[in-house]
C-alpha cells in the first residue's frame, strides 16, 4: 500500500496559529495549598485511572483488519474497486463542524474512512487536505509533531502518538476530547466492519475480537468518569449507549454481535458528526 508523508501537506498548515483565550479563574484568598486544590483539574486518583485508560488504547494498536488494509494483505479484486463504497462519511460536512468535539471526532472519522479509500483505490488528496486541517483546529499537537518529523506514517496511525496526545489534551484540560476521538474511531471501524462481515472478520482471532469489547469498556470507562468535569460527554455517552451490550470474547460472538447490533452501530455512528 503506498504510504504518505503528510508532511508535505501539514507545511502550509502548520503556520497557522491557533491561539484561543482561556477564561481567567476566581482565586479565593487562602493558603497556596488550597489554592493548588482549587485550581487542580482532576483529581490524582482519576489522572492514574485516566493515565491507565491511555495505556490501554496503547496496547491495543488498531484493529487486524485496519492493520491489514494499511499492510497490503487485505486487497480488493479489480472487479470489486470498481464499486465505490457510497456509506463513507462526505467530506463536505467538515464546513458544518462548529466545536472540538465535532472535530475531534471527525479527526477519526475521516481517519478511517481514508483507509477505505485507499482499499477501493480511491484519492485521497482531499482527506489529507481535511485531516490537517482538522489537526490544526483541534489543535492535535501530538498527530502534527508526528508528521513533522518526517516520520512516514498512515493517517490513521494515532496509536503511534496516543500516549503523548492524551498527556498533552490533560495538560490542556481537554483529556474528554482524547476519549471523542478515541470513540469515534472505533465506532466508525465497528460500522464499516458490520457492512462487510465475511470480508474482515477473517482478520480477527479470538484474542482481537476480545479486543473489540476492551477498546468500548476503556473509552465508555474514561467517558463516564469524565462526565462531572465534562457534562458535554452526555452527548457521546448517549450515542454508544446502546452498544455497551458488546461483550464478544472470541471471533464467532463478535461476528454474532455486529449481526445483530448492525442498525444499532449504523444508528450510533450517524449521530457522530450531528
Amino acid at each position: 500500500m503506498k504510504k504518505i508523508f503528510i508532511v508535505l501537506l501539514l507545511i502550509p498548515a502548520l503556520m497557522i496559529s491557533a491561539c484561543g483565550n482561556k477564561a481567567s479563574k476566581k482565586k479565593d484568598i487562602g493558603t497556596k495549598a488550597e489554592i493548588n486544590q482549587q485550581e487542580q483539574y482532576l483529581t490524582e486518583d482519576l489522572i492514574i485511572k485516566i493515565d491507565s485508560l491511555i495505556a490501554g488504547f496503547q496496547k491495543l494498536g488498531v484493529m487486524p483488519h485496519m492493520k491489514a488494509i494499511r499492510e497490503g494483505t487485505l486487497v480488493l479484486t479489480e472487479r470489486e474497486k470498481r464499486v465505490k463504497p457510497t456509506f463513507l462519511t462526505p467530506l463536505t460536512k467538515v464546513n458544518d463542524l462548529v466545536t472540538l468535539n465535532q472535530k475531534s471526532r471527525a479527526l477519526a472519522i475521516y481517519a478511517v474512512d481514508r483507509e477505505i479509500a485507499v482499499l477501493y483505490d480511491m484519492p485521497v488528496e482531499e482527506y489529507d487536505r481535511v485531516l490537517a486541517q482538522l489537526m490544526v483546529e483541534t489543535d492535535n499537537v501530538a498527530l502534527m509533531e508526528g508528521t513533522e518529523i518526517k516520520v512516514e506514517v498512515n493517517t490513521l496511525d494515532l496509536d503511534s502518538w496516543i500516549v503523548t496526545m492524551g498527556s498533552e489534551q490533560l495538560e490542556k484540560e481537554q483529556v474528554h476530547l482524547f476519549f471523542e476521538t478515541m470513540a469515534s474511531g472505533i465506532l466508525e471501524a465497528l460500522y464499516i466492519t458490520s457492512l462487510e462481515i465475511p470480508r474482515y472478520i477473517k482478520y480477527f482471532n479470538d484474542e482481537t475480537a476480545s479486543d473489540v469489547s476492551y477498546r468500548f469498556l476503556l473509552v465508555v470507562e474514561g467517558i463516564e468518569s469524565l462526565m462531572p468535569y465534562h457534562p458535554e460527554l452526555e452527548s457521546i455517552s448517549g450515542i454508544l449507549d446502546p452498544l455497551k451490550v458488546i461483550n464478544a470474547i472470541n471471533v464467532k460472538q463478535l461476528e454474532e454481535q455486529l449481526n445483530t447490533l448492525a442498525g444499532e452501530i449504523a444508528t450510533a455512528r450517524n449521530k457522530l458528526l450531528d
